[in-house]
This record gives structure tokens, C-alpha cells and sequence, in this order.
């Protein structure tokens, strides 16, 4: 109990409020390992831009979806439908939700939010009216119709997940890229209480539309800086709940205390990049074959001492295997002596020495495995990787550069191999399949490409995506995956190296209703994200 007080006295002298200000009884404490800057709840800025409550506890969307699996949460959406052709998403929006200035939310505010990102085009990040949206307008208090110049059901997140602000208050900001909005008025479960450099709290909307909840009275997150400084907060009993990465979550927290839980959902994977615009890794036999040799169950232990799994071998992450794998889908094997073999027969043949020839001939040169500078665990794993394709007679260098060097060279094609991972995702594989082989995500060697790192293409990935974007049937769509999950497999144009993960750690001492495996309502996301105002609604004072 004598931790709970000291935090009480540090959050006391750091929160400056007034002398009429609601004390709360029950406080939901979230510790965070970064520090933050100044007094911003603008919606629309990037999100290391706006304080962390902004679009967690503060502004709410439509609809929530959980991008482990898919469901979709109504929040100020209540239901959605599709028109026959897929150029029509009429949306039923909630009635009774009031925003915190006590005035009435309604249809028309959302209609006048999706204007706004057209209005101001550098507020639309997620490239919604680039990608279709024609038009939004609501046709009464209640139903917002969206319209589109092309089918394109897969924007459908990124209309459902954008922040709903209110027209009475917004219509009157004509400079939204520099406003801080200190005053935040949204609709969700807490509004704004006060700010300092080492704590932020909100407090408990008691008008909030989802009538007995949040059971809790206010959350506040406490700022350290670093992972390791959250950590022994947490461990100390200072804090409830940390989104903290950790080598070791099973020694390091969990059993260090009776009530000290985690649950780090896979949410996407690291790859090794090949580089298709060079050869040979322009050769889809040269890329399977040592995808084959490298034993990326031995790279996940050595990187992650077991805190993570390695990858299924097609890049599709475990809650959403059931639903889009083709049956029978297994994960590409282990094998060196297959590997071995595989690259003889496709023309890649050894000397004397043991040294793998190119077709023509001539010595392999060393390739380069490209790493962030000091990054551990990528570094780990090209240990290993080189480790395994000096068996089969190939050469690998570890390069290691900093930020700018390592994305500028996997994303101007200068790498021969790298490891990075999954730049996309979403609730479904298609969002992954898209950003990273899409036309439209590569360049040109020596121009930047968005995220199509290995700048792999192939028409029948390309018709596939399509197919799947124009149509809501789910049907349809999973025959496009089938066919986007074999072609992709089969080329190889990356290996799946290990799962990647959230990093949700709590303690049960004084709250339940935490997210778990069992219930991953909110996919482990935490900080400023929809995902986090679920945790903040579903925890439970003991």
C-alpha cells in the first residue's frame, strides 16, 4: 500500500489541477518507457505529435477492428452495409451520444469530418479520398453514406478507425496542421483533466454513451525513459499496466510477482528481405532454396531466448491462419540437405572447396545482410542466417548502418539482404500482401519505394489484390488469397523469420478485465490507439 501512496503524492504535486477538481477513487495507472512533448489533442496530427490520450480515451471512431482477427467493435458507427457494387458504404451512427460539452454528436459531424481530411488534404495519412472516397454527406441525424469512384471495400478500416470530431467546433479551425486543440472536446469514455512533464490524467465521462462503464474513475499515464526505468514501476507496484518490451517476459516480469501477467499477441513477423532486382535473388529457385536452408526456429531462439516463435514461411500471422490459409497450407521445412540439392539442380553449383558457383560459373561474392547499427536482435538473427548458408556454401557480411542508411537502402533497392519487418498489415493478410508486393509500393532501383521492399511483382499477385479489394464477398476474397499465399510461397520473394508482437504487460493486484489470449478484444495495442480505449472501458477495479 505504501507504493500506491507515494505515486498518489508524485501524481498530486506533478498534476496541477484546480481546487474544485473531482478526486477520483479508483485510478488506472499506465506507465509509459518515452517521454513526451508538449500540450497537444489535435486528432489529426501524427501520433508523436498529439499527447496519448487524444485518440484513446478522448475522440472515437466509428468502428474498432481488431487486426489479429477481424472483428469489427461498433463505437459511434452501430451497423454498416455495402452496396451491390461496392461503391456505396451507408453507415448507421449512434443516437443519444453527447460530446463532452453536452451538445448532440450526430451523422452530420462525421460527414463533415471525412470533408474536412478533402478540405485539408494533409490531414488525410491514411489516403482515404486518394484511394476512392467520392463523396460524404449524411442523410439524416443518424445515417452517414459514403460513396466511392471505385470498388474498394478494403479502405473500410481506415473509414472505421478515423477520429470523429465535432463540426460546431472544427468548422471554425482553418489551420488544423498547427492547431493543439488544448481543450479537447470528443465523445469517448474520459475527458481532459490536467498535464505535466511527468504525469497526464483524464477523468471519467460521466455522460458517456456506453451506460456503467468505464468502471474506472480516471487513468493516468506516468512517464519514465526508457523500457527499463516502465519496467521496475511496474514490478514496484507503481503502475497497472505498461506497454514495455522486455528480452524475457517470463523471468524479467511475470515471475517476479504472483499478479505480474503479459500477453504479447503476434501482430505481424521480422523478414530477410531478398533483393529480386539483383541477381541471383532475381531467381525465385535461388530464393527458396536458401529460404530453405536457414532454420528460422534456431533465429527465434537465439533473437527472442523463446518470447517469440518462429514465422509461418507465408508471412500470414497466427490469428488470422484458420480464416485465410488455403487448407493443407504447411510451413516451408527445414531441410539443408534439400536446400543443398535444390541449388545444385538450379544451376548453382559448388567447386572443390566447397564454394558456391553462380551459373556462370564464377564464385558467389559475399552478400551483405543489412541490419539497423546496435539492433541486437536483426543482428542475432544474421548471425544465425550467415551461419546456415555457410553450409550450403554461400558467404554472408553483417552491415550494419544507422536509421537513415538501413530504410534508405531497403527502400532504394541498394541491399543484397535485410532484415526488417512487415512494412504493412491489417486485419486481414491482404493489407500485408498489398504494401509489400502491390505495383504501386515499389520505385525504380535508386528511387524510393513505399514498403514493396524486395520489389517483387507478379501479375497473378497483382490480379489477386484486385480481386480481393473490389468485392465483399468473403468467398471471393478468399479464393484471391489462396491464390496470393501459393504464388508468394512459391517465389519467395522474402523469408518469415519470427513473429513480432505487442507488448501488453499488466498486474492484476488491483484491476481485472485485462485483454488475453483467451479474449484479445483489443488485440494487446495500447497507447494512443482505439485498441487502447477498450482496455481503458473493460478494466475492473478489484
Amino acid at each position: 500500500m505504501k507504493k500506491r501512496l507515494t505515486l498518489t503524492a508524485l501524481l498530486a504535486a506533478a498534476l496541477t489541477v484546480s481546487a474544485h477538481a473531482q478526486q477520483p477513487k479508483n485510478v488506472f495507472t499506465v506507465v509509459r518507457p518515452t517521454q513526451w512533448g508538449a500540450q497537444n489533442f489535435n486528432p489529426f496530427a501524427p501520433g508523436d505529435q498529439h499527447l496519448l490520450p487524444t485518440n484513446s480515451a478522448i475522440y472515437e471512431s466509428l468502428f474498432y477492428v481488431n487486426t489479429l482477427n477481424g472483428k469489427v467493435t461498433p463505437v459511434l458507427g452501430t451497423k454498416y452495409t455495402w452496396s451491390a457494387d461496392n461503391k456505396t458504404l451507408t453507415v448507421s451512427t449512434r443516437p443519444g451520444v453527447k460530446w463532452h460539452d453536452g451538445s448532440a454528436f450526430s451523422a452530420r459531424d462525421a460527414a463533415f469530418t471525412f470533408n474536412y481530411l478533402k478540405q485539408y488534404p494533409a490531414l488525410d495519412t491514411s489516403a482515404i479520398w486518394k484511394n476512392g472516397l467520392a463523396g460524404a454527406r449524411a442523410t439524416n441525424d443518424t445515417t452517414l453514406v459514403l460513396t466511392f469512384s471505385k470498388a474498394n471495400t478494403t479502405i473500410f478500416p481506415y473509414i472505421a478507425g478515423q477520429m470523429i470530431v465535432p463540426e460546431a467546433i472544427w468548422s471554425k479551425i482553418s489551420s488544423p496542421l498547427t492547431e493543439t486543440n488544448a481543450k479537447p472536446v470528443g465523445t469517448g469514455p474520459f475527458t481532459f483533466d490536467a498535464y505535466s512533464q511527468q504525469a497526464l490524467r483524464v477523468l471519467k465521462n460521466p455522460n458517456y454513451w456506453m451506460k456503467g462503464q468505464p468502471y474506472i474513475d480516471a487513468v493516468v499515464w506516468v512517464s519514465t525513459n526508457s523500457n527499463d526505468a516502465a519496467l521496475l514501476k511496474l514490478l514496484k507496484g507503481e503502475a497497472d499496466y505498461g506497454y514495455v518490451g522486455q528480452a524475457d517476459p517470463v523471468n524479467g516480469y511475470q515471475k517476479k510477482g504472483p499478479n505480474n501477467q503479459f500477453w504479447w499477441p503476434v501482430t505481424g513477423d521480422n523478414y530477410l528481405y531478398f533483393n529480386t532486382t539483383k541477381a541471383p535473388f532475381n531467381d525465385p529457385a535461388f530464393r527458396r532454396a536458401i529460404s530453405q536452408a536457414v532454420n528460422t526456429a534456431n533465429v527465434a531462439e537465439k533473437a527472442y531466448a523463446g518470447a517469440a516463435k518462429a514465422a509461418h514461411s507465408s508471412g500470414v500471422i497466427p490469428g488470422q491462419q484458420a480464416q485465410w490459409l488455403p487448407a493443407g497450407t504447411a510451413s516451408l521445412k527445414y531441410d539443408m540437405a534439400a536446400a543443398d540439392a535444390a541449388l545444385t539442380k538450379a544451376g548453382y553449383k559448388k567447386n572443390a572447396q566447397g564454394v558456391r558457383l553462380g551459373k556462370d560459373g564464377k564464385p558467389l561474392p559475399t552478400f551483405k545482410i543489412l541490419v539497423g547499427a546496435g539492433w541486437t536482435d536483426f543482428i542475432t538473427m544474421a548471425q544465425v542466417i550467415g551461419g546456415d548458408l555457410k553450409k550450403i556454401g554461400l558467404n554472408t557480411q553483417i552491415d550494419q548502418q544507422a536509421w537513415s542508411s538501413y530504410a534508405g537502402g531497403l527502400q532504394t533497392g541498394t541491399f543484397d539482404m535485410g532484415i526488417s519487418w512487415g512494412w504493412g498489415g491489417g486485419p486481414t493478410p491482404y493489407y500485408l500482401f498489398n504494401q509489400s508486393f502491390g505495383p504501386e509500393y515499389s520505385a525504380p532501383v535508386g528511387k524510393t519505394a513505399p514498403s514493396n521492399l524486395s520489389r517483387y511483382t507478379n501479375p497473378a499477385v497483382t490480379a489477386a489484390l484486385t480481386q480481393f479489394q473490389s468485392t465483399s464477398d468473403a468467398a471471393t476474397q478468399k479464393k484471391a488469397m489462396a491464390t496470393i499465399v501459393k504464388t508468394v510461397m512459391t517465389d519467395m520473394p522474402w523469408l518469415p523469420l519470427t513473429d513480432r508482437s505487442e507488448f501488453s504487460n499488466y498486474s492484476t493486484v488491483r484491476f481485472t478485465g485485462f485483454p488475453t489470449a483467451q479474449n484479445p478484444y483489443n488485440a494487446g495495442t495500447a497507447d494512443d490507439t482505439a485498441g487502447a480505449r477498450l482496455l481503458y472501458l473493460n478494466v475492473k477495479p478489484k
